[in-house]
């Protein structure tokens, strides 16, 4: 708080012996002066000419040398919606199979020429169809990954469950991959080596990813708790192992956003 101080009273008459001690200090600022035309009088007798100052410093070298570049830090890329249409529609093939019951072209979407667990995966897609209607909304992060036609790719969906209204979202990754025929390939992450696996953490621990799947389990939260019917059906899925797919398709949806639902 600002305290109100009283102005002291101020003399302006100068004493005799004050102008004593102080009149050797009022005579330097004449010297001062004195001084300065002096020098400024030499100055302007010695400066070059306009013409030879500019002459001299179009011949004069550079003494300031161009600062080094530092180098540039290398920064992952961002993921993109939709910015690759290939895997966008690998993409909805996997989930129209998925929905069709399509045990074969799960298969060949992944490479897979050893048959061992296709009906196992037909019957659990069988299952999980008796309850739902289709994938929607179905949509692509892309980044790219470590080689050339490979990217790591989330993708966010919608499941209508039928006898209900309300649609449950969800969320997996996948690492797409071009083969040798130019297609693009769904891969199984335990046939992925080391640097490949540190690409997909690395994407995994991004923000935008961290957000992203947030924000799809608290719509799915909330979704389940406003359509009891819903949460019924997804329930009944979930005990059965379903929504992700069966056996081997499991172990490339391991980020596969669930919530499980009663014992």
């Amino acid at each position: 708080m600002k305290q109100n101080r009283k102005p002291q009273a101020h003399n302006d008459s100068w004493k005799e012996e004050d102008v004593r001690r102080f009149g050797k200090f009022l005579i330097l600022p004449v010297v001062v002066i004195v001084l300065i035309f002096i020098i400024l009088a030499a100055d302007r007798k010695n400066r070059p000419h306009p013409e030879e100052t500019a002459s001299a410093e179009e011949t004069a070298p550079s003494e300031t040398e161009p600062a080094s570049e530092a180098p540039e830090e290398t920064q992952a890329e961002a993921f993109t919606v939709g910015g690759v249409p290939e895997v966008q529609a690998l993409m909805d093939r996997y989930f129209t199979a998925k929905q069709n019951a399509d045990a074969e072209g799960i298969y060949q979407m992944f490479g897979w020429t050893d048959l061992t667990g296709i009906e196992e995966l037909r019957r659990q897609l069988q299952y999980d169809a008796r309850y739902t209607e289709g994938y929607r909304n179905i949509t692509c992060y892309t980044r790219p990954g470590l080689a050339e036609g490979s990217y790591l790719t989330y993708v966010t969906y919608d499941l209508k469950f039928k006898g209900s209204l309300t649609l449950a979202p969800g969320i997996l990754w996948n690492y797409v991959v071009m083969g040798e025929d130019g297609n693009y390939y769904l891969t199984d992450s335990a046939s992925l080596d080391e640097a490949a696996l540190a690409c997909i953490r690395e994407g995994e621990a991004e923000d935008e990813i961290t957000l992203l799947k947030t924000q799809i389990y608290a719509r799915l939260r909330q979704a389940l708790e406003d359509d009891p019917s819903l949460a019924e059906s997804y329930s009944i899925i979930e005990r059965q192992g379903g929504s992700a797919g069966a056996a081997q398709e499991e172990t490339t949806a391991q980020n596969e956003v669930t919530i499980q639902i009663g014992p």
